[in-house]
């Protein structure tokens, strides 16, 4: 059964969460777009992972709406990206920004595991493993 968000988002169970996995194809792109800016949170040690990605709004968008259709499905239903304007502290110049970010998930976690050594991002020592072609290409 799903239960409200304070949002007014309709929760999937555990069950439900744990029934989700990453397709194969799908698996490629995200070892390859964490290879880049994508990066896999959690919010506690205790909670599941999920993946955050953003580009700058113009310049990327297209690129940025391929790796978002990817992702769609992991996704809350009827979810939109989210556009914001930011300022560089070091130039003091503004540029847009355009992210998305998916549920909470446990197909995400061995990723984190992986990539991440106390929260900084690490190349995983299996990388020739799980780079393909199309990882590469992303």
């Amino acid at each position: 059964m799903k239960a409200n968000s304070r949002k007014g988002i309709k929760n999937l169970s555990k069950l439900q969460r744990g029934e989700i996995l990453i397709p194969k194809e799908i698996r490629e792109v995200l070892v390859g777009i964490l290879l880049g800016d994508a990066h896999i949170q959690k919010r506690s040690s205790t909670s599941n992972a999920r993946l955050l990605y953003a580009q700058t709004a113009i310049a990327h968008k297209a690129y940025f709406n391929l790796v978002f259709n990817i992702f769609k499905s992991f996704c809350t239903d009827g979810f939109t990206p989210k556009s914001k304007l930011n300022v560089d502290k070091r130039t003091n110049k503004s540029f847009s920004s355009i992210s998305f970010t998916t549920m909470q998930l446990p197909c995400f976690n061995w990723y984190k595991e992986i990539f991440y050594n106390l929260n900084v991002k690490k190349v995983p020592d299996n990388i020739y493993e799980l780079l393909t072609p199309k990882g590469l290409a992303f």
